[in-house]
């Protein structure tokens, strides 16, 4: 049987990147690819009979923008109402004009082939983001992600400020101790980590040290940031005790317990914002780049 070529192959005989073979076999007229280098890849193509994936060609319809979702593994572990961030993006992107894609975040290769409008990346690890941003030219947009490079615009959940409003809940002047389920991205962590009280990170292995940190806190306030984090403290303690950092206001959880929410217009407005900067090819990187999300 013939070999059967892939984007990678031709990528490889080129020497450009998996992206750029994308790019110009799917004939994306703004990516700054040379001349010289679109006629090689072209030419090893029609040499290689290239014949593509019928799926991505789907998918690549040059009638609607392609959106991609990278969301990090650990996401759902601390908050089980992240999940409502696909139907925020549902709602920016409608469906007569954009195809929105979630794309497996173990397997990066996989989806590389295709040249996105936009890769929206959610709690995903620095290294992560670096490899994707190694292998596409497609624009890349962070969510509660930190990333030192001021290439990628970033949006950042503002913990700190949303502790200081879990804070004013309490109707005590109890010592408060926080409880949160660590990020994939350490820049998150560090970001909650400076917060100046004391505190414990739920790692999804660590349960027995966990229990036994609320059991010697017991009489004190309990800020949890993540659900998981808050349904963990309430097996020990009262409903009046917990105060619940979360994405969205979770309904499992009693109206005796406190809910501090992001700003969701605030982050429906900053993507709309990035995006059209981004697919316009307005963005310098002058500008700011780090937009934080207000709690309400």
């Amino acid at each position: 049987m013939a070999k059967k070529y892939t984007m990678q192959d031709i990528a490889e005989a080129a020497n450009v990147s998996k992206a750029t073979v994308s790019y110009v076999l799917n004939d994306k007229k703004n990516a700054r690819i040379s001349e010289d280098t679109r006629r090689r890849i072209l030419q090893i193509a029609n040499l290689y009979q290239y014949v593509p994936n019928l799926s991505a060609k789907y998918l690549c319809d040059n009638n609607k923008k392609l959106i991609g979702i990278i969301v990090g593994e650990s996401s759902f572990k601390g908050f089980t109402s992240e999940c409502e961030i696909i139907y925020l993006l549902y709602d920016i992107f409608r469906a007569d004009d954009y195809k929105l894609v979630i794309l497996d975040n173990k397997r990066q290769n996989n989806y590389m082939d295709l040249a996105y409008d936009l890769l929206l990346a959610i709690n995903v690890s620095e290294e992560h983001i670096r490899n994707i941003g190694m292998n596409t030219y497609s624009p890349m947009m962070l969510y509660d992600s930190m990333y030192s490079d001021s290439l990628f615009f970033k949006i950042i959940n503002d913990y700190p400020k949303a502790v200081e409003k879990a804070k004013a809940t309490f109707k005590n002047d109890k010592e408060c101790v926080l409880i949160y389920s660590l990020r994939n991205n350490e820049g998150i962590n560090t970001l909650i980590d400076n917060i100046p009280l004391n505190k414990i990170a739920f790692t999804g292995a660590n349960r027995k040290e966990i229990d036994e940190y609320i059991h010697l806190n017991k009489d004190k306030n309990f800020i949890a940031i993540g659900d998981i984090a808050g349904f963990i403290a309430l097996s020990n303690i009262s409903y009046e005790q917990l105060a619940l950092i979360t994405f969205s206001k979770n309904i499992a959880f009693p109206d005796a317990v406190s809910q501090i929410t992001f700003n969701n217009q605030e982050l429906k407005d900053n993507i709309k914002r990035i995006f059209e900067k981004l697919d316009a090819r307005q963005a310098s990187e002058q500008e700011q780049h780090i937009f934080r999300i207000n709690p309400n």
